[in-house]
Protein backbone atom coordinates (compact mmCIF):
# COMPACT_ATOMS: atom_id res chain seq x y z
CA UNK A 1 0.00 0.00 0.00
CA UNK A 2 1.42 3.02 -0.91
CA UNK A 3 2.32 6.25 1.98
CA UNK A 4 -0.42 8.45 0.90
CA UNK A 5 -3.10 5.56 0.66
CA UNK A 6 -1.94 4.32 4.26
CA UNK A 7 -1.64 7.75 5.95
CA UNK A 8 -5.26 8.33 5.00
CA UNK A 9 -6.77 5.69 6.33
CA UNK A 10 -5.06 6.03 9.36
CA UNK A 11 -6.83 9.38 9.45
CA UNK A 12 -10.49 7.56 8.73
CA UNK A 13 -10.17 5.15 11.80
CA UNK A 14 -8.81 7.49 13.82
CA UNK A 15 -11.67 9.37 12.98
CA UNK A 16 -14.52 7.05 13.31
CA UNK A 17 -12.82 5.94 16.80
CA UNK A 18 -12.91 9.87 17.39
CA UNK A 19 -16.40 10.30 16.47
CA UNK A 20 -17.90 7.13 18.12
CA UNK A 21 -15.22 7.75 21.45
CA UNK A 22 -17.94 11.51 21.17
CA UNK A 23 -21.16 9.94 20.40
CA UNK A 24 -20.57 7.29 23.47
CA UNK A 25 -19.60 10.11 26.09
CA UNK A 26 -22.60 12.42 25.12
CA UNK A 27 -25.17 13.04 28.25
CA UNK A 28 -27.95 11.02 27.49
CA UNK A 29 -31.62 11.92 28.09
CA UNK A 30 -33.47 10.92 31.29
CA UNK A 31 -36.89 10.24 32.06
CA UNK A 32 -37.84 8.95 35.72
CA UNK A 33 -41.47 7.56 35.82
CA UNK A 34 -42.60 6.71 39.25
CA UNK A 35 -46.19 5.25 39.62
CA UNK A 36 -48.07 6.09 43.25
CA UNK A 37 -48.91 3.03 44.93
CA UNK A 38 -48.07 0.26 42.26
CA UNK A 39 -47.42 -3.12 43.66
CA UNK A 40 -44.20 -5.43 43.15
CA UNK A 41 -46.83 -7.57 41.01
CA UNK A 42 -48.78 -5.40 39.26
CA UNK A 43 -47.38 -5.32 36.26
CA UNK A 44 -47.67 -8.64 33.53
CA UNK A 45 -43.70 -8.65 33.32
CA UNK A 46 -43.96 -8.83 37.28
CA UNK A 47 -46.26 -11.30 37.48
CA UNK A 48 -49.55 -9.65 37.62
CA UNK A 49 -52.13 -12.79 36.28
CA UNK A 50 -54.61 -10.18 34.38
CA UNK A 51 -53.09 -6.42 34.20
CA UNK A 52 -52.21 -6.44 30.41
CA UNK A 53 -48.89 -4.00 30.37
CA UNK A 54 -47.85 -4.43 26.57
CA UNK A 55 -45.61 -1.46 26.68
CA UNK A 56 -43.65 -1.92 30.02
CA UNK A 57 -43.15 -5.33 29.27
CA UNK A 58 -41.65 -4.46 26.16
CA UNK A 59 -39.60 -1.90 28.15
CA UNK A 60 -38.24 -4.72 30.58
CA UNK A 61 -37.45 -6.66 27.06
CA UNK A 62 -35.41 -3.44 26.08
CA UNK A 63 -33.51 -3.06 29.56
CA UNK A 64 -33.11 -4.40 32.62
CA UNK A 65 -35.55 -5.65 35.22
CA UNK A 66 -34.40 -5.74 38.90
CA UNK A 67 -36.20 -8.21 41.65
CA UNK A 68 -34.35 -6.76 44.40
CA UNK A 69 -35.30 -3.06 43.98
CA UNK A 70 -36.57 -0.87 47.24
CA UNK A 71 -37.55 3.03 47.72
CA UNK A 72 -37.01 5.09 50.37
CA UNK A 73 -39.91 4.32 52.67
CA UNK A 74 -43.06 3.11 52.79
CA UNK A 75 -45.29 5.90 51.82
CA UNK A 76 -45.44 8.62 48.96
CA UNK A 77 -43.86 11.65 50.40
CA UNK A 78 -40.47 9.96 51.78
CA UNK A 79 -40.21 7.71 49.23
CA UNK A 80 -40.01 10.99 47.13
CA UNK A 81 -37.42 12.24 49.62
CA UNK A 82 -34.97 9.81 49.08
CA UNK A 83 -35.07 9.69 45.36
CA UNK A 84 -34.52 13.55 44.99
CA UNK A 85 -32.06 14.11 47.84
CA UNK A 86 -30.24 10.84 47.72
CA UNK A 87 -30.67 10.82 51.79
CA UNK A 88 -32.61 8.22 54.27
CA UNK A 89 -35.73 10.33 54.77
CA UNK A 90 -35.17 10.31 58.74
CA UNK A 91 -32.40 12.44 58.70
CA UNK A 92 -34.30 15.42 57.71
CA UNK A 93 -37.92 14.31 56.49
CA UNK A 94 -39.50 13.17 59.51
CA UNK A 95 -38.67 16.73 61.08
CA UNK A 96 -39.63 19.15 58.32
CA UNK A 97 -41.73 17.04 55.76
CA UNK A 98 -39.66 18.90 53.15
CA UNK A 99 -37.20 19.33 50.55
CA UNK A 100 -34.78 21.82 51.46
CA UNK A 101 -33.17 23.95 48.11
CA UNK A 102 -30.28 24.62 49.91
CA UNK A 103 -29.33 20.54 49.79
CA UNK A 104 -28.73 18.95 46.97
CA UNK A 105 -30.99 17.31 44.84
CA UNK A 106 -30.85 15.36 41.19
CA UNK A 107 -32.37 18.73 39.43
CA UNK A 108 -30.71 21.18 40.57
CA UNK A 109 -27.21 19.24 40.35
CA UNK A 110 -28.49 18.69 36.94
CA UNK A 111 -29.96 22.00 36.15
CA UNK A 112 -26.25 23.26 37.18
CA UNK A 113 -24.46 20.70 34.70
CA UNK A 114 -26.82 22.52 31.78
CA UNK A 115 -29.72 20.23 31.35
CA UNK A 116 -33.17 21.45 30.85
CA UNK A 117 -35.72 19.76 33.77
CA UNK A 118 -38.96 19.51 34.38
CA UNK A 119 -41.37 17.46 36.52
CA UNK A 120 -44.80 16.48 35.86
CA UNK A 121 -47.11 14.84 38.05
CA UNK A 122 -47.57 14.39 42.05
CA UNK A 123 -45.00 16.44 44.22
CA UNK A 124 -45.69 15.58 47.75
CA UNK A 125 -42.09 17.40 49.17
CA UNK A 126 -43.72 20.79 50.30
CA UNK A 127 -46.11 20.86 53.13
CA UNK A 128 -45.15 24.28 54.39
CA UNK A 129 -43.03 27.30 53.34
CA UNK A 130 -40.49 26.76 55.73
CA UNK A 131 -37.56 26.31 52.82
CA UNK A 132 -39.51 26.85 49.11
CA UNK A 133 -42.59 27.65 47.94
CA UNK A 134 -42.42 25.79 44.39
CA UNK A 135 -40.77 23.20 42.56
CA UNK A 136 -38.70 25.73 41.13
CA UNK A 137 -36.90 26.28 43.32
CA UNK A 138 -35.03 22.92 43.01
CA UNK A 139 -33.75 23.48 39.75
CA UNK A 140 -36.86 22.60 37.55
CA UNK A 141 -37.83 25.07 34.80
CA UNK A 142 -40.64 23.39 33.90
CA UNK A 143 -43.27 21.92 35.98
CA UNK A 144 -46.91 21.21 36.41
CA UNK A 145 -47.94 19.32 40.20
CA UNK A 146 -50.14 17.71 42.27
CA UNK A 147 -49.67 17.73 46.03
CA UNK A 148 -47.80 20.81 46.76
CA UNK A 149 -48.24 24.14 48.45
CA UNK A 150 -47.19 27.67 46.95
CA UNK A 151 -46.53 28.87 43.78
CA UNK A 152 -46.72 26.62 40.54
CA UNK A 153 -48.89 25.38 37.74
CA UNK A 154 -51.33 23.30 39.19
CA UNK A 155 -55.17 21.63 38.26
CA UNK A 156 -57.99 24.03 38.92
CA UNK A 157 -60.60 23.29 41.19
CA UNK A 158 -63.14 22.58 38.37
CA UNK A 159 -61.10 20.51 36.60
CA UNK A 160 -60.39 18.28 39.56
CA UNK A 161 -64.14 18.06 40.44
CA UNK A 162 -64.35 16.42 36.42
CA UNK A 163 -65.64 12.99 37.30
CA UNK A 164 -62.78 11.16 35.05
CA UNK A 165 -60.17 14.11 36.30
CA UNK A 166 -58.01 11.11 37.98
CA UNK A 167 -58.00 8.57 34.81
CA UNK A 168 -57.36 11.01 32.49
CA UNK A 169 -54.09 12.67 34.11
CA UNK A 170 -51.85 10.28 32.91
CA UNK A 171 -52.47 11.14 29.35
CA UNK A 172 -52.38 14.74 30.44
CA UNK A 173 -48.98 14.52 32.44
CA UNK A 174 -47.68 12.35 29.25
CA UNK A 175 -48.68 15.39 26.59
CA UNK A 176 -47.25 17.61 28.99
CA UNK A 177 -43.86 15.73 28.82
CA UNK A 178 -44.24 15.35 25.15
CA UNK A 179 -44.63 19.34 24.59
CA UNK A 180 -41.49 19.79 26.93
CA UNK A 181 -39.38 17.55 25.02
CA UNK A 182 -40.52 18.91 21.74
CA UNK A 183 -39.42 22.30 22.93
CA UNK A 184 -36.28 21.65 23.80
CA UNK A 185 -35.67 19.15 20.73
CA UNK A 186 -36.95 22.26 18.67
CA UNK A 187 -33.86 24.84 19.47
CA UNK A 188 -30.94 25.11 17.42
CA UNK A 189 -28.79 23.83 20.46
CA UNK A 190 -30.84 21.17 22.10
CA UNK A 191 -30.29 20.54 25.56
CA UNK A 192 -30.60 17.42 27.50
CA UNK A 193 -33.14 17.53 29.26
CA UNK A 194 -33.88 15.19 32.95
CA UNK A 195 -37.74 14.37 33.86
CA UNK A 196 -39.62 13.55 36.32
CA UNK A 197 -42.63 11.83 35.41
CA UNK A 198 -44.72 10.91 38.68
CA UNK A 199 -47.92 9.78 37.92
CA UNK A 200 -51.24 8.72 39.53
CA UNK A 201 -51.90 5.41 38.80
CA UNK A 202 -52.80 3.63 41.09
CA UNK A 203 -53.69 5.42 43.61
CA UNK A 204 -56.85 5.96 45.09
CA UNK A 205 -59.25 7.00 43.78
CA UNK A 206 -59.38 5.30 40.70
CA UNK A 207 -62.50 5.16 38.87
CA UNK A 208 -61.89 4.54 34.94
CA UNK A 209 -63.60 5.62 32.11
CA UNK A 210 -65.72 3.17 30.69
CA UNK A 211 -63.76 2.74 27.83
CA UNK A 212 -60.71 1.84 30.18
CA UNK A 213 -62.80 -0.49 31.98
CA UNK A 214 -64.29 -2.40 28.53
CA UNK A 215 -60.79 -4.26 28.21
CA UNK A 216 -61.47 -6.11 31.32
CA UNK A 217 -65.29 -6.61 31.14
CA UNK A 218 -66.27 -10.09 32.61
CA UNK A 219 -63.04 -10.10 34.39
CA UNK A 220 -63.35 -12.35 37.30
CA UNK A 221 -61.13 -13.35 40.25
CA UNK A 222 -59.63 -16.48 40.97
CA UNK A 223 -57.76 -16.71 44.42
CA UNK A 224 -55.73 -19.11 43.51
CA UNK A 225 -54.19 -16.77 40.91
CA UNK A 226 -52.29 -15.16 43.34
CA UNK A 227 -49.73 -15.45 46.28
CA UNK A 228 -51.41 -16.36 50.36
CA UNK A 229 -50.75 -13.05 51.39
CA UNK A 230 -52.58 -11.39 48.26
CA UNK A 231 -55.61 -14.05 48.82
CA UNK A 232 -56.04 -12.73 52.40
CA UNK A 233 -56.21 -9.18 51.48
CA UNK A 234 -58.40 -10.37 48.36
CA UNK A 235 -60.64 -11.91 50.82
CA UNK A 236 -61.09 -9.10 53.17
CA UNK A 237 -62.37 -6.25 50.26
CA UNK A 238 -64.81 -9.01 48.98
CA UNK A 239 -66.14 -9.06 52.64
CA UNK A 240 -66.64 -5.13 51.81
CA UNK A 241 -67.53 -4.84 48.04
CA UNK A 242 -67.16 -6.28 44.58
CA UNK A 243 -64.28 -7.99 44.34
CA UNK A 244 -64.81 -8.33 40.49
CA UNK A 245 -65.43 -5.30 40.11
CA UNK A 246 -62.76 -3.55 41.79
CA UNK A 247 -59.92 -5.54 40.06
CA UNK A 248 -61.39 -4.87 36.87
CA UNK A 249 -61.10 -1.48 37.88
CA UNK A 250 -57.75 -1.75 38.84
CA UNK A 251 -56.36 -3.76 35.77
CA UNK A 252 -58.41 -0.51 34.19
CA UNK A 253 -56.01 1.86 35.81
CA UNK A 254 -52.71 0.01 35.30
CA UNK A 255 -53.60 -0.90 31.28
CA UNK A 256 -54.27 2.68 30.99
CA UNK A 257 -51.45 3.93 32.41
CA UNK A 258 -49.58 1.16 30.11
CA UNK A 259 -51.23 2.64 27.51
CA UNK A 260 -50.30 6.21 28.02
CA UNK A 261 -46.48 5.88 27.90
CA UNK A 262 -46.35 3.51 24.99
CA UNK A 263 -47.35 6.92 23.09
CA UNK A 264 -44.25 8.45 25.54
CA UNK A 265 -41.86 6.01 23.69
CA UNK A 266 -43.42 5.78 20.20
CA UNK A 267 -42.97 9.40 20.41
CA UNK A 268 -39.38 9.34 21.48
CA UNK A 269 -38.55 6.61 19.42
CA UNK A 270 -40.32 8.43 16.16
CA UNK A 271 -38.13 11.36 17.07
CA UNK A 272 -34.80 9.41 17.13
CA UNK A 273 -34.51 10.08 20.59
CA UNK A 274 -35.18 6.60 22.07
CA UNK A 275 -31.52 5.79 21.54
CA UNK A 276 -30.00 8.18 23.86
CA UNK A 277 -33.00 8.59 26.57
CA UNK A 278 -32.66 6.24 29.78
CA UNK A 279 -35.60 5.43 30.84
CA UNK A 280 -36.51 4.32 34.43
CA UNK A 281 -39.85 3.26 35.79
CA UNK A 282 -40.53 2.32 38.86
CA UNK A 283 -42.99 2.91 42.12
CA UNK A 284 -42.59 5.13 45.23
CA UNK A 285 -43.88 2.06 47.62
CA UNK A 286 -46.02 -1.01 47.70
CA UNK A 287 -50.13 -1.40 47.30
CA UNK A 288 -52.53 0.21 48.70
CA UNK A 289 -52.62 -1.19 52.46
CA UNK A 290 -55.12 -3.26 54.73
CA UNK A 291 -55.08 -0.29 57.71
CA UNK A 292 -58.15 0.85 60.30
CA UNK A 293 -59.32 3.62 57.45
CA UNK A 294 -59.47 0.29 55.04
CA UNK A 295 -61.82 -0.95 58.31
CA UNK A 296 -63.81 2.04 58.73
CA UNK A 297 -67.82 2.49 58.16
CA UNK A 298 -67.36 5.27 55.92
CA UNK A 299 -64.45 3.30 53.45
CA UNK A 300 -66.42 -0.04 53.86
CA UNK A 301 -69.77 2.14 52.85
CA UNK A 302 -67.60 3.85 49.79
CA UNK A 303 -66.57 0.36 49.18
CA UNK A 304 -70.36 -1.04 48.64
CA UNK A 305 -71.21 2.03 46.88
CA UNK A 306 -68.21 2.27 44.16
CA UNK A 307 -66.00 -0.13 44.68
CA UNK A 308 -63.63 0.95 41.80
CA UNK A 309 -62.79 4.45 43.90
CA UNK A 310 -60.48 2.18 45.99
CA UNK A 311 -57.09 0.92 44.86
CA UNK A 312 -57.76 -1.71 47.43
CA UNK A 313 -56.43 -4.77 44.97
CA UNK A 314 -52.93 -4.10 43.80
CA UNK A 315 -50.69 -7.07 44.39
CA UNK A 316 -47.56 -7.25 46.45
CA UNK A 317 -46.71 -10.43 44.74
CA UNK A 318 -45.63 -12.72 47.43
CA UNK A 319 -44.33 -10.29 49.95
CA UNK A 320 -45.51 -9.41 53.04
CA UNK A 321 -47.87 -6.44 53.73
CA UNK A 322 -48.28 -3.60 52.00
CA UNK A 323 -47.76 0.19 51.74
CA UNK A 324 -47.13 1.62 55.40
CA UNK A 325 -45.16 -1.59 56.14
CA UNK A 326 -41.46 -2.01 56.38
CA UNK A 327 -41.85 -5.58 55.48
CA UNK A 328 -41.10 -5.93 51.68
CA UNK A 329 -44.69 -5.57 50.55
CA UNK A 330 -44.69 -2.02 51.52
CA UNK A 331 -41.15 -1.20 50.19
CA UNK A 332 -40.07 -3.73 47.32
CA UNK A 333 -40.79 -2.23 43.92
CA UNK A 334 -41.00 -2.63 40.15
CA UNK A 335 -37.92 -1.57 38.98
CA UNK A 336 -37.49 -1.31 35.22
CA UNK A 337 -33.94 0.81 33.46
CA UNK A 338 -33.71 0.70 29.96
CA UNK A 339 -30.81 2.76 28.49
CA UNK A 340 -30.35 1.69 24.86
CA UNK A 341 -26.45 0.17 23.82
CA UNK A 342 -25.96 0.17 27.73
CA UNK A 343 -28.33 -1.91 29.18
CA UNK A 344 -28.15 -5.75 28.43
CA UNK A 345 -31.55 -6.56 26.45
CA UNK A 346 -33.97 -8.76 28.53
CA UNK A 347 -31.82 -9.01 32.02
CA UNK A 348 -33.67 -9.81 35.02
CA UNK A 349 -31.32 -9.18 37.81
CA UNK A 350 -32.39 -11.15 40.76
CA UNK A 351 -29.37 -10.23 42.84
CA UNK A 352 -28.11 -6.42 42.95
CA UNK A 353 -29.77 -4.47 46.25
CA UNK A 354 -31.08 -1.13 44.32
CA UNK A 355 -32.13 1.37 47.17
CA UNK A 356 -34.22 4.42 46.25
CA UNK A 357 -31.47 7.07 47.60
CA UNK A 358 -29.22 5.92 45.07
CA UNK A 359 -30.58 7.66 42.26
CA UNK A 360 -29.35 10.74 42.62
CA UNK A 361 -25.82 9.48 42.97
CA UNK A 362 -25.94 7.30 40.13
CA UNK A 363 -27.78 9.98 38.12
CA UNK A 364 -24.40 12.09 38.87
CA UNK A 365 -22.12 9.12 37.57
CA UNK A 366 -23.79 8.70 34.20
CA UNK A 367 -24.13 12.10 33.34
CA UNK A 368 -19.96 12.08 34.70
CA UNK A 369 -21.01 14.82 37.30
CA UNK A 370 -19.29 15.69 40.22
CA UNK A 371 -21.17 15.41 43.47
CA UNK A 372 -21.41 18.52 45.79
CA UNK A 373 -19.80 18.21 49.09
CA UNK A 374 -22.67 16.86 51.04
CA UNK A 375 -24.35 13.90 53.17
CA UNK A 376 -25.43 11.04 50.82
CA UNK A 377 -26.21 7.82 51.85
CA UNK A 378 -26.77 6.36 48.31
CA UNK A 379 -24.32 4.44 45.49
CA UNK A 380 -23.59 4.47 42.21
CA UNK A 381 -25.36 1.90 40.41
CA UNK A 382 -24.65 2.78 37.25
CA UNK A 383 -22.45 -1.00 36.78
CA UNK A 384 -25.94 -2.41 37.93
CA UNK A 385 -27.84 -0.68 34.98
CA UNK A 386 -25.18 -1.91 32.61
CA UNK A 387 -25.88 -5.43 33.44
CA UNK A 388 -23.04 -6.28 35.85
CA UNK A 389 -24.65 -8.04 39.30
CA UNK A 390 -23.20 -5.43 42.11
CA UNK A 391 -22.39 -6.79 45.51
CA UNK A 392 -23.32 -4.04 48.74
CA UNK A 393 -21.22 -3.45 51.32
CA UNK A 394 -22.81 -0.95 53.54
CA UNK A 395 -26.93 -1.93 55.05
CA UNK A 396 -29.48 0.17 53.90
CA UNK A 397 -32.27 1.43 56.34
CA UNK A 398 -35.88 2.63 56.71
CA UNK A 399 -37.87 3.99 59.20
CA UNK A 400 -41.73 4.37 59.45
CA UNK A 401 -43.64 5.99 62.41
CA UNK A 402 -41.52 4.13 64.94
CA UNK A 403 -40.50 1.04 63.48
CA UNK A 404 -37.38 0.43 61.92
CA UNK A 405 -35.63 -2.05 59.40
CA UNK A 406 -32.88 -2.63 58.02
CA UNK A 407 -31.05 -5.24 54.94
CA UNK A 408 -27.82 -6.16 54.70
CA UNK A 409 -26.64 -8.77 51.94
CA UNK A 410 -29.44 -11.88 53.01
CA UNK A 411 -30.32 -10.70 56.08
CA UNK A 412 -33.18 -8.09 57.11
CA UNK A 413 -33.85 -7.19 60.63
CA UNK A 414 -37.25 -5.29 61.39
CA UNK A 415 -37.86 -3.35 64.65
CA UNK A 416 -41.33 -2.46 65.47
CA UNK A 417 -42.62 0.42 67.49
CA UNK A 418 -43.10 -1.71 70.49
CA UNK A 419 -39.58 -3.26 70.48
CA UNK A 420 -39.88 -6.51 68.89
CA UNK A 421 -36.98 -7.56 66.86
CA UNK A 422 -37.54 -9.76 64.07
CA UNK A 423 -34.95 -11.50 61.68
CA UNK A 424 -35.36 -12.71 58.14
CA UNK A 425 -33.20 -14.05 55.31
CA UNK A 426 -35.16 -12.34 52.69
CA UNK A 427 -33.15 -14.23 49.74
CA UNK A 428 -34.28 -17.75 50.90
CA UNK A 429 -37.29 -16.58 52.77
CA UNK A 430 -38.85 -13.38 50.94
CA UNK A 431 -41.94 -13.47 52.32
CA UNK A 432 -40.78 -13.06 55.93
CA UNK A 433 -42.31 -16.40 57.01
CA UNK A 434 -39.84 -17.68 59.54
CA UNK A 435 -38.15 -15.16 62.77
CA UNK A 436 -34.76 -16.54 62.60
CA UNK A 437 -33.66 -14.62 65.67
CA UNK A 438 -33.20 -17.32 67.95
CA UNK A 439 -31.50 -19.48 65.14
CA UNK A 440 -28.76 -16.96 63.94
CA UNK A 441 -28.30 -15.31 67.31
CA UNK A 442 -24.96 -13.31 66.49
CA UNK A 443 -26.03 -12.21 63.26
CA UNK A 444 -29.45 -10.40 65.11
CA UNK A 445 -27.34 -9.21 67.79
CA UNK A 446 -24.69 -7.42 64.72
CA UNK A 447 -28.20 -6.22 62.65
CA UNK A 448 -30.04 -4.85 65.97
CA UNK A 449 -26.49 -2.86 66.85
CA UNK A 450 -26.40 -1.54 63.79
CA UNK A 451 -29.95 -0.49 63.26
CA UNK A 452 -29.69 1.19 67.55
CA UNK A 453 -26.90 2.88 66.27
CA UNK A 454 -28.41 4.31 62.78
CA UNK A 455 -31.06 4.79 64.84
CA UNK A 456 -29.31 7.06 67.36
CA UNK A 457 -26.94 8.74 64.67
CA UNK A 458 -30.95 9.69 62.71
CA UNK A 459 -31.86 11.54 66.02
CA UNK A 460 -28.83 13.54 66.17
Amino acid sequence: MKTYQLTVLIIALCSINLFGQKKENKRPNIIFILADDLGAGDLHCTGHPYAQTPNLDKLSEQGVRFERAYMAGSWCAPSRYGLMSGQFPARNFNLTMNLNPEEPSVTKILKNAGYRTAHFGKWHLNKGFEYADSPGDFGIDTHFTTNHNGNGKTWTKEQRNEEYWRAKTTDAYVDMAIDFIEENNSNKTPQPFYMNLWIYPTHSYIHPTPEELEVYEGLKVDYNDFSNYQQEFLKFVAKHGDIDKAMQAYCADVTAMDKALGRLFAFLKKKGLDKNTLIVFTSDNGPGPLTPQVQSESVVKRYKEKPDLLNSVGSAKIYKERKISLHDGGIRVPFIVSWPKNTPKGKVDKKSLIHGVDWLPTVASICNIDLPDAQFDGIDVKSAFRGEEIPRKDAVYWTQAGSFANLKGKWKSVLSKNDEFQLYDIVSDPSEIKNQKSDYPEVAAEMEKSLRVWMKDMAE
